[in-house]
């Protein structure tokens, strides 16, 4: 299990808006964590499924970004299992393997957003800042 973690808390007396990172590539978990955080978010990240799963059992999350391609299980399997748990959660792919995604997504219809890496950051940004204001 990863022990990658770097939180925020929320200053304005709300719950911090928790989004869940999952990627077994450690600059790219590095690199989103960096980027999204700010004080009104809690950034969690994971190496694997496995562990992302075990972090969501015991936690919800309010937006996972998942990369689709990893060992194990990929990641429209693991967004429909962190729908199961968190149903309010809005599940964003990132991936390098687009076509393949969107087929695979639209089959098990638990998945809001696909983003074909190399990511846009800004986009990236602009979603990520517009769902924690919903």
């Amino acid at each position: 299990m990863s022990s990658d973690i770097k939180s925020s808390t929320s200053t304005t007396g709300r719950s911090a808006y928790r989004v869940l990172i999952v990627d077994d590539d450690p600059h790219i978990r590095a690199l989103l964590a960096e980027l999204l955080t700010a004080p009104h978010r809690s950034i969690e990240v994971r190496d694997t499924p496995r562990a992302a799963l075990e972090f969501v059992r015991h936690n919800p999350v309010d937006l996972a970004l998942l990369d689709m391609m990893m060992p194990g299980m990929d990641g429209v399997e693991l967004a429909g299992k962190i729908k199961a748990k968190c149903p309010q959660a809005h599940v964003v792919i990132c991936t390098g393997y687009f076509a393949e995604a969107m087929t695979a997504s639209a089959e098990a219809n638990q998945v809001d957003r696909i983003l074909q890496k190399p990511l846009n950051l800004g986009a990236l940004m602009q979603l990520a800042d517009a769902y924690s204001e919903q």
